[in-house]
Parts: C-alpha cells; structure tokens; sequence
C-alpha cells in the first residue's frame, strides 16, 4: 500500500509538471536549527530528526519501525512489547542438541520475523535454568 501511495504521488507531481528527484538544501551557517522528516514504510513509520547548531550537526536521530514493531517501548507500568512477551518462555522446538553448536533457535526466529520480516537479531538463550547461556545472532538469510 506504501508503493501504492508513493506511485499516486510521484504521477501526481508529473502530471503537475514536476521533474526534480531532489532539491538543493543549504545547511544553515549559523544559529540552532530542528528538522524532521516522516515516511510511511510497509512495517510502519519511519521519523528522522536533526538538530543543527552553527552548521554542525549536533544531533541526528532516528526511529525505525523494526525498533518498535520488535523491542517496543515499555508501557508506563514496565509491560514488555509485544514481540517481548511472545518469546518470553517460548518452548525451544529443537530436540536432541548435546551442545551449543548443535542449537539453532529457529522457533525464536520464526516468532521475530512473525512481527516484522526484516529484523536482524542477536538472541541470548537462557538453558538449563540459567546454568548455560548462549548467544546466537539470527537473520533472515536463515533456512
């Protein structure tokens, strides 16, 4: 639906006579200045923030959806996210696994990606009680 959008847009400012694919932007050479940009993505809102004093970037910020859509924010009285309290004491599928090389986590990435395709991860595995901790890093090039 975001290409959808974005489509509409871009044949509207044709039809309109527009051309440019970019504009030119002077960085302001003195004084404190804010900027922020929002786009739609296909797993939500992305939002950029800058702040710009004397002609320096000073600070840059920003929010991806990934960040959101996986970890979320905790709520005022400390509720994990979403995606948090799927994997919390999720059952590990894999059976038969004598050591760490042997465990692959799959379960836990299929919950990830369950919430959002495009996550990278590195998941810290708890076991045996907390005795032995493990850390894989899970991607989506995963079989």
């Amino acid at each position: 639906m975001v290409t959808m959008e974005n489509c509409e847009r871009a044949r509207a400012l044709l039809r309109a006579g527009e051309s440019r694919t970019a504009s030119h932007f002077a960085i302001p050479p003195a004084g404190a200045h804010f900027g922020a940009g929002f786009c739609g993505a296909g797993r939500g809102f992305l939002g950029h923030w800058a702040h710009i004093v004397d002609g320096v970037l000073a600070n840059y910020q920003i929010a991806v959806p990934s960040r959101i859509n996986v970890g979320g924010p905790r709520s005022p009285w400390g509720d994990l996210g979403a995606c948090e309290e799927a994997l919390l004491h999720s059952p590990i599928i894999e059976s038969n696994f004598r050591s760490d090389a042997d465990f692959h986590g799959i379960d836990v990435l299929r919950a990830i990606q369950s919430f959002d395709p495009c996550m990278v991860c590195s998941a810290h595995f708890v076991l045996n009680g907390g005795t032995r901790v493990m850390e894989r890093v899970i991607t989506t090039d995963e079989p």
